[in-house]
This record gives C-alpha cells, sequence and structure tokens, in this order.
C-alpha cells in the first residue's frame, strides 16, 4: 500500500469516527430529552396523585367531622326534650305529692268538713246512677269506720240501704262505687280526682316550659352546629393557601 492510499484509508476512518461520534452525541441528547420528559411526567403524576389523595383526605375529613357534628345535634337535641319531659313528669308528681299531703292534713285537722264534702259527692253520684242498679261503696277504713256508725247518712241518700266495704286499695279520701252485675266500677276517690287535675297543672308547667321555648334553644344549639361547620371550612381553606 502507498502513502497516499495508507493517508487516504486513514481519512476516511477519521471521518467515520467523527461521525459515530456525532451520532453518539445526538442519541444521548434524545436520550436525555426522554429522560428528562419521563421525570416530567412522573413528577406531574406524583402531584396529579398527590392532590387526588389530598382531596380525598380533605372530603373525607370534612365529612367525618360534619357527621360527627350532626350526631352531636341529635343526641343533643333528643337529650334536652328527654330532660324537659323528665322535670315536666317529676315536677307533676311532686305536686301531686304535695296536694295529697296537703288534703290529708286538712282532712285530719277538720273531719267533719271533709264529712260534709264526702256526703255532696255521694249525692251528686246518687243522681247519675239507676235506682234499679245494686252496687257497693267502698271506702278506706277510717271513713268505713264513720259509715258505718252512721249509715243513715248514705242510706238517706241513696232511698235504700247500701252495703259498705274498706277498699281493697288505699287512698286518703273519697269512695268507689261497684255494681257487680254489670261489672262496671266508679273512681271518685280524692287521688283519682287529682289525677284527673294533672292536665290543667301540666297546662301551667307548659306556659313555662313552652314548645316555643325548647324550639328557641333548638335553633342556638343548630345556629352553634353551622358555625362550627363553616370554622372548619375556612380552617381548610387557610391551610391551602399556605400550602
Amino acid at each position: 500500500m502507498s502513502i497516499s492510499e495508507h493517508k487516504e484509508l486513514k481519512e476516511q476512518f477519521g471521518s467515520l469516527g467523527l461521525d459515530l461520534i456525532k451520532k453518539a452525541e445526538k442519541e444521548i441528547k434524545e436520550m436525555n430529552q426522554n429522560t428528562l420528559f419521563q421525570k416530567s411526567q412522573i413528577k406531574k403524576n406524583l402531584l396529579k396523585r398527590s392532590n387526588e389523595n389530598s382531596l380525598r383526605i380533605k372530603t373525607h375529613f370534612i365529612e367525618t367531622h360534619n357527621q360527627l357534628l350532626n350526631n352531636a345535634l341529635s343526641s343533643s337535641l333528643l337529650k334536652i326534650k328527654q330532660d324537659v319531659l323528665e322535670i315536666k313528669n317529676n315536677l307533676l308528681k311532686e305536686i301531686r305529692f304535695v296536694l295529697l299531703k296537703r288534703i290529708e292534713s286538712n282532712i285530719t285537722n277538720d273531719y267533719e268538713k271533709y264529712v260534709a264534702y264526702l256526703i255532696n259527692k255521694l249525692t251528686s253520684f246518687s243522681q247519675t246512677i239507676k235506682n234499679s242498679s245494686k252496687f257497693s261503696i267502698a271506702l278506706n277504713k277510717r271513713d268505713y269506720k264513720f259509715f258505718s256508725e252512721n249509715s243513715r247518712k248514705i242510706n238517706n241518700i241513696f232511698k235504700s240501704q247500701i252495703p259498705l266495704k274498706i277498699a281493697s286499695d288505699s287512698f286518703i279520701g273519697g269512695f268507689k262505687v261497684y255494681i257487680e252485675s254489670e261489672n262496671i266500677s266508679y273512681d271518685i276517690s280524692i287521688e283519682n280526682y287529682i289525677l284527673k287535675q294533672s292536665v290543667l297543672i301540666e297546662s301551667a308547667f307548659s306556659e313555662q316550659f313552652s314548645e316555643k321555648n325548647i324550639n328557641e334553644l333548638t335553633q342556638k344549639f343548630e345556629n352553634f352546629i353551622t358555625n362550627k361547620k363553616q370554622t372548619i371550612m375556612e380552617h381548610l381553606k387557610e391551610y391551602d393557601r399556605i400550602g
């Protein structure tokens, strides 16, 4: 091989090497660009996934928080109504108890006046019952003793001899009538009278603890819960702004 041929071959191989180097540089550049694009996509996907997770967590938190507040509202409103009802029932029981004790004391202190009251009640009852009805009158032990010794007071009212007996249950005053042939009974005891008057007592109580007052209290609590829900939303917005 001549010197000129050797030089020409060297130049050809040098040109080939340069082409290979340029080609390699181009491939590396393209590879770097692809790598950067892939990294960008990965970062974008991670950010999207992070935002989705953040939104999902925030939504779950809000729903859970609101559910807890709603449960608290329902529970508290129910408790308020139960407490008011319990107070009312306890107060009615206490009023009935006090009234009965006072009446019992008045009977003991002025039995003659009580007997006049009892005779008046017996007279009123005699005007409502059939003359042909056969009945018996049940009294407490004290009144049974008195009217057994003064039976004419009752017999004169009903124009016949009326069987008297001691009541099986206890009551401070009044009487009970049993018409056994018709399986009918009348409770004209003082306890039953007070029980019937409980409607008036309950009405007086309702004026102090009206449905309007309960509704006002309910509305205040509902407003409190609504404000709490709004507050947590504002806190989350502030958190997003800082983030």
